[in-house]
């Protein structure tokens, strides 16, 4: 802000003020002596004008003296109102205190920025309008004791009850002997920049996932989708060079079905995957998780005699969840999995269990184990760690615990006592 002092406008004030006591002073003295000759009658109107008794020097002296200090209070009370009005239409809070932190003043921007009127903060205390009810008192009062100033970032309460942050400049108002009158506040809500800021987060957030679904088909192409479309290409190049017996054509045209269903598998885990990358599409009701299991475990009933497998599910009571159906995808491929993995003639153990305010589904095997440097890749997509004869895309567990964080829940793998591995998920409880 420009210095006013140092305008033209502002020096020109006391020459005007000189200039006026002078015209002032000579009005009236040039008034008076034309009076004194016209009812006086007893010299001339230059005698009285060149020649003024010493009574009459006076008289005119103090006529002009009060002429001039009523131009100056005049002066004054437009210069006071102009001040008051541009303290009372601020854009900024402004509130003026004494020295204790009493208020005594507050402009209309305050209204705006607490909900509370001029006559309600009339006479509170600062502390009274602050979310910590000590920090005026511990921070900003010393401050300006010691400094004359204070500057800073603080939560203040509003009428409505809801607390939000503000940035305030305090300094202390001197009088003309440097003696500390009071304290002037100047206010600004933090609460527009605030919602901004998490604004530019929330969309900073959103291009890191178009960047992370941009990295996520560029690594299927280069990862795994080149693989099985090669392979599909070399067994059709092979049925056109040369007439194949029917045995080896099935054993080549099985290679490329087998291809074939892989690529499939793959774009299909991928648009899963792209999804549930907008969790804002997703609705959240009631959903009952032991039903959810039971389906669950009949889903997988046909691979379970395949692989002659026993599933034990020890869950008889009601567990309610806030879930989306897709949960359902969650554990039919930890339980897929656990048949894969368990080996043949494996038992597989699914327990429920109440911790406070969740849920914890326990999905247990009987497999070779997962060592520990290998459990935190799992969930992790393309880090399906590669076991001899055992299928997969590794996008299964990268997609479960997608769905699963976005219930606001966990999963996790750790040892199983007995041998194996036992994959847990926790889900918050319906209301």
């Amino acid at each position: 802000m420009a210095d006013v002092s140092a305008t033209p406008f502002a020096g020109s004030r006391p020459r005007r003020s000189a200039l006026f006591a002078a015209a002032g002073v000579l009005g009236v003295w040039v008034v008076d002596a034309f009076v004194d000759s016209v009812l006086l009658g007893d010299r001339t109107f230059a005698e009285h004008l060149l020649s003024p008794t010493p009574a009459e020097v006076w008289l005119r002296l103090l006529v002009a003296a009060l002429a001039v200090l009523l131009y100056r209070s005049r002066a004054a009370a437009r210069q006071l109102r102009l001040l008051s009005s541009a303290l009372a239409t601020s854009p900024d809070g402004i509130q003026i205190t004494n020295l204790h932190g009493i208020v005594t003043y507050s402009n209309e921007a305050v209204r705006e920025i607490y909900g509370f009127s001029p006559a309600e903060l009339q006479g509170k205390h600062v502390n009274e309008m602050n979310a910590d009810p000590t920090f005026a008192t511990r921070v900003i009062l010393p401050a300006l004791a010691k400094e004359g100033r204070w500057v800073g970032e603080l939560e203040v309460k509003h009428k409505g009850g809801h607390v939000f942050p503000i940035w305030l400049t305090t300094s202390v108002v001197l009088d003309h002997r440097g003696k500390p009158l009071g304290a002037i506040g100047v206010i600004r809500d933090l609460s527009d920049r605030m919602r901004t800021e998490q604004e530019l987060r929330d969309y900073a957030h959103r291009l890191e996932d178009a960047t992370e679904l941009k990295d996520l088909f560029a690594d299927i192409l280069r990862h795994d989708l080149l693989g099985p479309a090669a392979t599909v290409q070399l067994s059709l190049d092979s049925l056109l060079r040369r007439d194949a017996e029917p045995v080896a054509a099935r054993r080549i045209m099985e290679g490329a079905r087998r291809s074939c269903a892989k690529l499939i598998e793959m774009i299909e885990g991928a648009a899963t995957y792209a999804k549930l990358s907008t969790p804002q599409q997703i609705d959240f009701g009631t959903l009952e998780l032991g039903s959810v299991l039971k389906e669950t475990v009949a889903d997988v009933e046909l691979r379970r005699q395949e692989r002659n497998a026993c599933i034990t599910l020890a869950a008889t009571g009601e567990y309610p969840v806030r879930a989306n159906p897709m949960i359902a995808d969650v554990f039919e491929n930890l339980v897929s999995n656990a048949l894969k993995y368990g080996g043949p003639n494996g038992t597989i153990r699914i327990d429920v269990r109440d911790e406070d305010d969740r849920w914890r589904v326990s999905i247990a095997d009987r497999g070779e184990g997962i060592a520990d440097a290998d459990k935190q890749k799992l969930f992790t997509r393309f880090e399906r760690l590669r076991k001899e004869g055992v299928k997969g895309t590794g996008l299964g567990l990268a997609i479960a615990k997608r769905i699963v964080d976005l219930h606001g829940g966990s999963i996790w793998v750790e040892d199983n006592p007995g041998g194996g591995s036992v994959f847990c998920v926790t889900l918050p409880r319906a209301a």
